[in-house]
């Protein structure tokens, strides 16, 4: 174990993912921030930036993810992309696994936040690149709802 209560294979997972992640941002210029969060907002992996900053991001994006799911449905295919479009900069948020739709797994969301100069096709192209690149290891094993009254 080390300091922060992560096993060491897991920090270094992380790690290796953090920065596959520097990476597509020095493929993108304009590119601040990235982040694989699972798709029930827990962060697996950041660039460098302060952790509330990336909680907070894992959050927002799993809300922005969710919320496109439920407007789809009843429809057949997934959330291929959520992007929103401030003054300041744009946020890219990618399904990351989409083509896995067992139910006992939580889609891995991958999110870049951008600045103004950032070129939204280059972006998302890096983005679609880095994800097929790491293909199955982005979907994450569902935890057991343990609001469901089962096991008690």
């Amino acid at each position: 174990m080390q300091s922060d209560g992560f096993p060491t294979s897991a920090t270094s997972a992380r790690d290796q993912l953090s920065g596959l992640l520097a990476g597509l941002l020095d493929k993108a210029p304009g590119t601040t921030r990235a982040l694989l969060a699972s798709g029930d907002g827990l962060k697996l992996a950041w660039t460098e930036q302060p952790i509330d900053d990336a909680d907070n991001l894992a959050a927002v994006i799993s809300g922005l993810y969710s919320l496109g799911r439920q407007q789809f449905k009843d429809t057949q295919g997934g959330i291929r992309q959520v992007v929103v479009e401030h003054d300041g900069g744009s946020l890219f948020v990618m399904s990351a696994g989409a083509e896995f739709t067992d139910n006992k797994a939580v889609n891995t969301v991958l999110a870049v936040v951008t600045a103004p100069t950032a070129d939204a096709g280059q972006v998302g192209y890096e983005m679609e690149t880095f994800i097929r690149g790491l293909d199955e290891h982005l979907v994450v094993a569902a935890r057991p709802n343990s609001y469901s009254g089962q096991g008690l």
